[in-house]
């Protein structure tokens, strides 16, 4: 140890000591059983590492017992396997907490391997339950695989792998267990970025020592508790390291360098930003490069977060610049605001011909307006038997039934309520998504009422998060809307805070993708499919609200299956008739509704689509400002049904699944009875109905949704002979209606607004949002093609 440095006190510890070391890159092995050049084998295993050149050795876990672990470097489309041998000691060098889930009764050491980031089947992408220990002695009930295979079918990008066992993740991370994973692609190739030795990983962690330079980790958090070893709500470093070498320096030629960062830390974010206040030419983010270059002065990384960035030192020659932390959750010093030092003092090594493009990756929008479901979670915070806080996600604990049930090719929109006092960062396994905004809520309100009131205009992601991402900011008091795509693979994944004691201690959930569950393709408003064409006279076997009731028997929902000609209602995953609900969907006819969406003030809970307040209704995707609506099966329990089909021997009738037997149908959904509410298009007293197309002079009502016989309702499924309206969400039991439908048999026009008994319940709305209202709506436009256009010209002509 040098001379007066102890580890433990770090105004002792001299800055820029030590060079910034580029992490090993890993090399294949050759295997019998797999191509050559695919196959890697790293060794998990205890090792000694220098923090500092003044520092002991300091015992750590590393994979080849390194830290940063070797950088795994890959191609796209071309397989890479990696087998990761646990020949970690039989006992844990850092406390473990034993009232945390799998902690309890197992062993201490275990450890499985996360590729964060990574499209890969969930056999291979690191579940936390896929632990494994020595040898394989001892498995996890989720463990499959000891080879993990990651396909690459995805853009080049800023990958990294990590340990993520169940409830020890926290103490393998800080013990080291964490790596590089770069995956490159052709267009890498093409843009001539800088390579080489002037491309260079950085993994930014915080640490402490104790006085001999070991790692410190708490084992109590800074309050009481009856337990000990204890968990902590997070764990602050007060050192910075990068790359494993605490405030190191890199002496770099006057030219252009390509970093990319990774904020490693367990609890701690950084907001980064140059001495000299230098630009940071921005080419990507989690999920790979932008679509152009952009210009910043300062970003923000949370744990988990990458950013990839060019500095161009070439006008810097003979400065000395460092690297700032500026992050303000929590009080900064002389020692966490500095992160590190470049010296602009090598000579130029040829002719820098490296580039910046204009242009990185051709924008593959992803269309929101296609999207099937809208989930509103909340963040909440609780207390556990031993006094500790307790965070969770969607208020269940991760051993809780699986309430996020993806349907694979499907898009989706998650809505993050916050409803604690800090920020999380938000990871979900297996997709890349986008941040489509943030806004303020009252947070009081939607803790008391459950009904979601913005305080505020939506804020467009910050200039350093418009790429695709995989860690999103859940800030304080907003409403934090991602939008993603599920597809190629379906299976067990998770979703979690990535500050790792929230994670290990119960703000982790998981993911079950399913198969594939929504219609993809509607028909033409103005087509009739050739088979099964309707009916000429109404069927004699069709159940009717009066002959049969719907029951708490009679309608268990699946998310697979449509029960046509039943009482049975679909809703993802519904729990009706209850006094708690846990699903995809509303859990009808309940007091008590806990739901992925926001849970309004009223008895009737608004679910995970939000279909907005115009004529048309597509319940799974929000269709509007067109005559036509589609609502994919059939109004049933009429006189005259037809699904799919144009209904018949009607007066007026335009829609694809026709509800017939009136005198005036178009329909998505027919809405029920005069009691029933409608929570995005609300009913109002008026004497004329009108939503899109005036019904005028008339007593029927044409509001782009079907006025029909009353007591039937469809919405994505028929809901038969009954008060009930399913629009992916199920309220049933009640006189509320939850459609983005008019209601039926009355006189009252549709509005933007659900009013129940002069109670508001609010509009949603996403990127285009109403001022008043519970939560985001994400709006599908109609389809243009002539043919719909002609027959919306048609219909409104005659």
């Amino acid at each position: 140890m040098g001379k007066c440095v102890n580890p433990s006190d770090p105004n002792s510890i001299p800055k820029f000591m030590d060079p910034l070391p580029k992490p090993t890159v890993a090399m294949p092995v050759q295997h019998d059983e797999y191509p050559d050049g695919s196959y890697h084998e790293l060794e998990m295993k205890e090792g000694l590492h220098r923090y500092h050149q003044n520092f002991p050795e300091t015992k750590i876990w590393g994979y080849d017992g390194l830290i940063p672990g070797p950088t795994i470097e890959a191609r796209k489309d071309k397989t890479t396997y990696v087998k990761y041998l646990n020949n970690l000691p039989d006992e844990h060098f850092l406390p473990i907490d034993r009232t945390l889930h799998s902690s309890i009764d197992t062993a201490d050491v275990r450890t499985v391997v996360h590729l964060h980031g990574a499209k890969v089947d969930w056999e291979s992408d690191g579940h936390p339950e896929a632990w494994y220990t020595k040898n394989y002695e001892m498995t996890g009930p989720t463990f499959r695989r000891q080879v993990h295979a990651y396909t690459n079918h995805q853009p080049g990008a800023t990958l990294w792998y990590h340990d993520h066992a169940m409830s020890l993740t926290r103490l393998n991370v800080y013990s080291g267990l964490a790596g590089f994973y770069l995956l490159r692609d052709a267009l890498e190739d093409r843009l001539r970025l800088p390579s080489g030795k002037y491309e260079i990983p950085m993994m930014i962690q915080d640490r402490t020592f104790n006085e001999d330079g070991s790692l410190f980790y708490p084992d109590t958090p800074p309050f009481p508790v009856t337990v000990n070893p204890s968990i902590t709500p997070g764990v602050l470093g007060d050192t910075i390291a990068v790359n494993g070498k605490l405030w190191p320096y890199l002496n770099v030629e006057p030219r252009k360098y390509r970093f990319r960062i990774l904020n490693a830390s367990n609890r701690r974010g950084y907001s980064l930003s140059l001495s000299n206040g230098g630009t940071f030419h921005q080419i990507g983010t989690d999920g790979g490069l932008l679509e152009a270059p952009a210009e910043l002065t300062s970003f923000d990384l949370l744990p988990a977060e990458r950013t990839d960035i060019i500095v161009d030192f070439s006008t810097m020659q003979g400065q000395t610049i460092t690297l700032l932390n500026n992050d303000q959750e929590f009080p900064l010093n002389e020692h966490t605001s500095v992160v590190m030092q470049f010296s602009v003092c090598l000579p130029l090594d040829g002719e820098d011909d490296s580039q910046i493009p204009e242009t990185l990756y051709p924008e593959m929008a992803l269309h929101t307006e296609h999207a099937h479901l809208v989930r509103n979670l909340p963040l909440t915070a609780t207390t556990d038997e031993y006094g500790r806080p307790m965070l969770m996600l969607n208020d269940h604990m991760y051993h809780d039934p699986a309430s996020e049930k993806p349907s694979i090719d499907s898009i989706e929109i998650w809505n993050f309520i916050n409803t604690t006092p800090i920020q999380h960062p938000i990871h979900l396994h297996l997709i890349q998504f986008k941040i489509l905004e943030r806004r303020p809520f009252d947070v009081d309100v939607f803790t008391e009422t459950g009904e979601i009131v913005f305080t505020g205009p939506a804020e467009p992601p910050r200039e350093y998060e418009r790429g695709w991402k995989d860690v999103v900011k859940v800030d304080v008091g907003k409403v934090t809307s991602i939008a993603m795509h599920w597809k190629d693979f379906t299976g067990n994944y998770i979703w979690h805070c990535h500050f790792l004691e929230h994670e290990d201690h119960d703000m982790m959930r998981p993911i079950k993708i399913i198969e594939d569950a929504h219609p993809v393709q509607l028909p033409h408003a103005d087509e009739t499919p050739a088979e099964d064409p309707a009916p000429a006279d109404p069927p004699t076997d069709t159940a009717t609200p009066e002959e049969t009731p719907v029951t708490d028997e009679t309608a268990e929902e699946t998310v697979n299956e449509v029960m046509e000609g039943t009482d049975g209602t679909t809703a993802g995953t519904a729990d009706e008739g209850a006094d708690e609900t846990n699903a995809d969907t509303a859990v009808a006819g309940s007091n008590e509704t806990n739901i992925i969406a926001a849970v309004e003030g009223y008895d009737a809970a608004y679910a995970v689509t939000a279909v907005e307040g115009t004529g048309e209704t597509n319940a799974d995707e929000a269709v509007e400002g067109s005559d036509e609506t589609n609502a994919d099966t059939a109004v049933e329990g009429t006189d005259d049904t037809n699904a799919d089909t144009v209904a018949e021997d009607s007066g007026d009738t335009n829609a694809d699944p026709a509800a017939e037997g009136s005198d005036d149908t178009n329909a998505d959904t027919a809405v029920e009875s005069p009691d029933v509410t409608n929570a995005d298009t609300a009913a109002e007293d008026s004497g004329d109905a009108n939503a899109d197309t005036a019904a005028e002079d008339s007593s029927d009502t044409n509001a782009d949704t079907a006025v029909e016989s009353p007591d039937v309702t469809n919405a994505d499924t028929a809901v038969e002979g009954t008060d009930d309206t399913n629009a992916d969400t199920a309220v049933e039991d009640t006189d509320h209606t939850d459609e983005a439908t008019t209601d039926e048999g009355s006189d009252q026009p549709a509005t933007d607004t659900a009013v129940q008994g002069d109670v508001e319940a609010g509009t949603e709305a996403g990127p285009e949002r109403a001022e008043s209202g519970a939560g985001p709506v994400y709006k599908q436009k109609p389809c243009n093609c002539p043919k719909c256009r002609y027959a919306r010209k048609r219909k409104k002509s005659n």
